[in-house]
Parts: structure tokens; C-alpha cells; sequence
């Protein structure tokens, strides 16, 4: 080892950094769920029941569902940006669980033949995908570069995660237009849509975040 290291001066060079803050993209990605609950609103319209003050069951149970995976993905994906020896990030985990069980309710009941509206409607479906990948795209931008701001271990789990998270929120936004209460429709098109938004993730952030 040579003698002239000096290990004083490498200290002399060293800046104080602030700690990142999940806060921070949550509150951004919330806003923009925010904004595309209204362009969703303005364009296409609020669900009847919700005007009426008395929502569906079934469309609290969707909204609810998309709501926890979305944020508690998101959740995942800000702490993801700051690892630490320790630190539960699986929150996203219990809340995938709960929304796999509405493409496994589309199952049980498709079985039986009704399919209710789930292939009749295919122009609500397709603008089910379109509205939830636009909303997502809007939400994953913050947590894009928070990410890049820190320094994920995994940057394809963080893909996958991103990709859920916003699809999960851009899904809620369109949520509050679409009519349908339909197990069959709603465990086939906000799969879809959700799935979609996780396969993007995997092959678009990885790339972005990279160190």
C-alpha cells in the first residue's frame, strides 16, 4: 500500500447528504391520482350511483382493493430507494393477495356461463386498460425518479413494483367512472390492465435506474 494515502483528506471532501424521504414521491404520486380521478371525471363521467351518494358494494370493494395495492406498492417502491438492514418492505405482498382474489372470483364464476358483460363490453374494457396505462404512466413518473435519486439493490423487483403501484392507482382513478359491478368484467379487465402495467414496469424502469 503506498504511504502517501492519507485517509484525512478523502474526509475533507465529504458533504453532508439529506436523507431521502418516502413521503415525498407518495404525496406527488397521490396528487396525480388526484388529477387523473378528475380528468377521468371530466372526460368520461362519475359512475351513477357514486352522483346519487349511494355506491355499489362492489365498486367499494374494487376501489378499496386498488386503492391498498396501489399505495402500499408505492410504499414498497419509495423505501426501495433507500435499502436498510431490516426494514420490512412486503406491505404490497398482503395487498396483491387481496386483489388476486377478484381474477379468481372471475374464474369460479365464469364457469358457470356467466360472463355478464366481461366480453360484451369490449369498448368500456379497452378504455378500462387505456385510462389505467395513462394514469399509471402519470403516477410512475414520480417514483421513476426517486428511485433514481437513491439506490434500489434490485432494480427489476423495483420494475415490477412500479409498474404495479401505478397501475393499481391509474385502475382507482378510472374506477370512479366505470359503471360495471360485474365479477367476471372487473377480474378480466383490471387484470389486464394491471398486468400490462407490471410487465411495462419490469422491461422500462430497470433501464432508467440503473446506477
Amino acid at each position: 500500500m503506498s504511504s502517501n494515502f492519507n485517509i484525512s483528506a478523502l474526509v475533507q471532501d465529504l458533504e453532508p447528504v439529506k436523507p431521502l424521504r418516502p413521503r415525498v414521491p407518495l404525496l406527488v404520486s397521490a396528487l396525480l391520482t388526484v388529477v387523473a380521478v378528475t380528468v377521468v371525471i371530466w372526460s368520461q363521467g362519475m359512475r351513477a350511483d357514486l352522483l346519487a351518494g349511494k355506491p355499489d358494494e362492489m365498486f367499494l370493494i374494487r376501489a378499496g382493493v386498488l386503492l391498498l395495492l396501489g399505495g402500499a406498492t408505492a410504499h414498497s417502491v419509495a423505501s426501495m430507494a433507500s435499502p436498510a438492514v431490516g426494514r420490512s418492505q412486503n406491505g404490497w405482498q398482503m395487498a396483491l393477495a387481496a386483489a388476486v382474489l377478484f381474477p379468481l372470483a372471475a374464474i369460479i364464476v365464469a364457469t358457470t356461463g356467466d360472463v355478464g358483460p366481461a366480453f360484451t363490453a369490449m369498448d368500456s374494457g379497452m378504455r378500462c386498460m387505456g385510462y389505467s396505462l395513462v394514469g399509471g404512466l402519470a403516477t410512475a413518473v414520480p417514483m421513476i425518479f426517486w428511485l433514481r435519486k437513491g439506490a434500489p439493490t434490485s432494480p427489476e423487483r423495483a420494475g415490477w413494483l412500479t409498474g404495479l403501484a401505478s397501475g393499481g392507482l391509474g385502475a382507482f382513478a378510472y374506477n370512479i367512472h366505470c359503471p360495471f359491478n360485474n365479477v367476471v368484467y372487473i377480474g378480466l379487465w383490471y387484470s389486464l390492465a394491471l398486468i400490462i402495467c407490471a410487465v411495462l414496469g419490469r422491461l422500462i424502469v430497470p433501464r432508467l435506474i440503473r446506477w
